[in-house]
C-alpha cells in the first residue's frame, strides 16, 4: 500500500501548501493510487480535494460513518467520488461566473463521454487562486497535448 512518500514530488497548490506537513492525510489520499502512478498536484477544492496524477484528475471527498445511537460521524478517511483517466481528456477550460454576493468557479473536462465538471469555488469568494487554478488546468492539459491529438 502506498503512503505519504508517493507526494513527495507533487506540486501543493492553494491551501495544501501545508498539506506537506501533514503526512497522515497524505497517506490517506495514497491509498487511492495505482501502484506506480505518479501523484504531481494536490489542490484543496469547495467540498474536497482534487489530486492530479501522471495518469487521472481525481475528486477525493472526507468518508464519514455513522457511529451510535447519536448519527455522531466519525472521519474514515477519503472516497474517490469523481476520476477522469487523462487519456480520456479531449480539452479542459476554467469556467467563472460571478453574481452578485456569489462566485462560481470550475475546472471542465471534456471527454468523449461528454463534459465533466470540477468544481473549485462556490460561494461569496473564490476559495482558489487564480494562480493555483491555471497551474491545475496546466498540468492537465499538458498530459493532453504531451499525447497528441486524439485518433
Amino acid at each position: 500500500m502506498r503512503d505519504a512518500s508517493a507526494f513527495d514530488a507533487a506540486e501543493f497548490l492553494g491551501l495544501a501548501r501545508r498539506a506537506r506537513r501533514d503526512p497522515y492525510r497524505l497517506g490517506l489520499f495514497a491509498r487511492h493510487l495505482e501502484p506506480d502512478e505518479a501523484p504531481r498536484a494536490v489542490l484543496p477544492v469547495a467540498g474536497g480535494t482534487l489530486v492530479i496524477t501522471d495518469r487521472r484528475l481525481l475528486r477525493l471527498t472526507s468518508h464519514l460513518e455513522v457511529d451510535g445511537a447519536w448519527n455522531v460521524r466519525e472521519f474514515a478517511g477519503y472516497t474517490v467520488v469523481d476520476e477522469v483517466p487523462l487519456e480520456a481528456v479531449l480539452a479542459a477550460r476554467r469556467e467563472v461566473a460571478t453574481a452578485p454576493k456569489e462566485v462560481r468557479d470550475a475546472l471542465v473536462v471534456s471527454t468523449r463521454e461528454g463534459p465533466k465538471e470540477f468544481l473549485l469555488s462556490q460561494g461569496p469568494e473564490k476559495v482558489v487562486a487564480d494562480e493555483d487554478a491555471e497551474r491545475a488546468l496546466a498540468l492537465i492539459t499538458r498530459s493532453t497535448r504531451s499525447r497528441g491529438p486524439p485518433a
